[in-house]
């Protein structure tokens, strides 16, 4: 894929994860519920860590701009880049995308990573010092969500990666 293309393809999904994660999501003061980890995800899958990593960074800078739900912390930023580059680095495979066993452990070790650590952990505590230490009615609602979010982030991924793995397979190929 020449550099045109991929600018062009980082444009669409840094717009994409912008609009599913700030407009087409639920959002509440604690948690949110949404798709934007599609685009994050093909990113990675399709252009690596480089790419999925800016994708992330700067679609949480400008969402919190253009979209805030409170004051901007970049705590959430840091997280954000961490997503962005734990996707990259598990699912890339510049030479070909199949859907095998070694690319779902990869999948579920990176989502587990994601959901658990960085979405249930270290985003948990940029909520807590934001609020103030809500411990108690934080934490167990977080724990549930990432729970339920990280199969639906895998089975999401798994579908459309099936259904378009030829497209996929042609922009790797092509790079």
């Amino acid at each position: 894929m020449n550099k045109t293309k991929k600018i062009l393809l980082d444009a669409l999904l840094l717009a994409s994860t912008i609009v599913l994660g700030r407009i087409l999501s639920i959002r509440t003061p604690l948690l949110t519920i949404g798709f934007s980890f599609v685009p994050i995800m093909l990113s990675a899958i399709i252009l690596g860590w480089k790419h999925s990593t800016f994708i992330t960074t700067i679609s949480d800078i400008i969402g919190a701009l253009l979209f805030p739900t409170g004051s901007y912390f970049f705590g959430f930023t840091i997280t954000s880049f961490l997503t962005g580059l734990t996707y990259g680095l598990l699912l890339y495979n510049k030479n070909e995308f199949k859907i095998d066993k070694k690319f779902i452990i990869k999948l579920t070790i990176s989502t587990i990573i994601v959901t658990g650590l960085l979405n249930g952990g270290l985003n948990t505590i940029w909520l807590l010092i934001i609020s103030k230490n809500a411990t108690k009615f934080i934490i167990p609602i977080r724990i549930v969500k990432q729970l339920i979010m990280a199969p639906i982030k895998i089975f999401t991924i798994l579908a459309l990666t099936k259904i378009f793995n030829e497209q996929i397979n042609r922009m790797i190929q092509n790079d």
